[in-house]
């Protein structure tokens, strides 16, 4: 049974989507524009595909921060200072966590089978920030963040940066994540075997060679028995 998890943050264990909702509405009403009900879709839409693009090296991580807004202002018609709106929005991320459900027990039992490092694409200071919010940042044993060390998943340099911090083996490892094009990817770059974390029984439209996860509880039963 393997015995060190590479785990991924955001919509993996990590609510992202709920904390984004929250603070998009929070840096558009404090600068004086109304949160439409359609406006988070939008948004979401623009950055998922600037996220994407960030991962196959299209883009930097600081042009990203404020072309995510222009997209998603372009996207609903209207006009703000992309600069401003990010500002007070990164400002409410750093501050405002929030876990899965289900996923404080899965930690948990995650634990009980061995070391567990987060990997993330995230920035610093706002998974730190939402890590520390929540009170779990000490929990892992060890956490592993794209900007700190220079290359961001899927590339295979960032998981061998992973190997050669903690000393483990490709044999020793699973990655766990909810991202085909980051996690699952990334993991097959670097030879790792992935469980694929698919909640929403996404179709996959790859083959199949890795593990995939429903439910929490299915991943730690492709631990245990180490097959699908």
């Amino acid at each position: 049974m393997r015995t060190e998890f590479l785990l991924d943050a955001d919509e993996t264990i990590l609510d992202f989507v709920r904390t984004s909702k929250e603070c998009l509405k929070t840096a558009l009403q404090e600068s004086g524009i109304e949160c439409k009900e359609n406006y988070f879709d939008e948004y979401k839409k623009a950055n998922d595909q600037i996220w994407r693009e960030y991962e196959r090296g299209e883009i930097t991580k600081q042009r990203l921060m404020t072309e995510r807004f222009n997209r998603f202002f372009a996207a609903v018609g209207i006009t703000a200072d992309a600069h401003k709106i990010n500002d007070l929005y990164f400002s409410a991320i750093c501050k405002t966590g929030y876990l899965l459900d289900g996923a404080d027990e899965f930690l948990s039992e995650l634990k009980k089978r061995g070391k567990i490092y987060l990997i993330t694409n995230g920035t610093p200071a706002a998974q730190y920030g939402r890590l520390e919010a929540l009170g779990i940042k000490d929990f892992f044993d060890g956490i592993f963040i794209s900007d700190e060390i220079g290359y961001a998943k899927p590339d295979k340099r960032f998981f061998e940066y992973v190997l050669n911090k903690t000393g483990l083996t490709r044999e020793q490892c699973f990655v766990i994540g909810d991202s085909l094009t980051s996690d699952v990817a990334g993991a097959r770059n670097a030879g790792i075997d992935c469980i694929y974390y698919n909640p929403t029984k996404k179709t996959v439209d790859v083959p199949q060679v890795f593990f995939e996860a429903h439910t929490y509880q299915e991943i730690l039963d492709c631990i245990d028995n180490e097959k699908p």
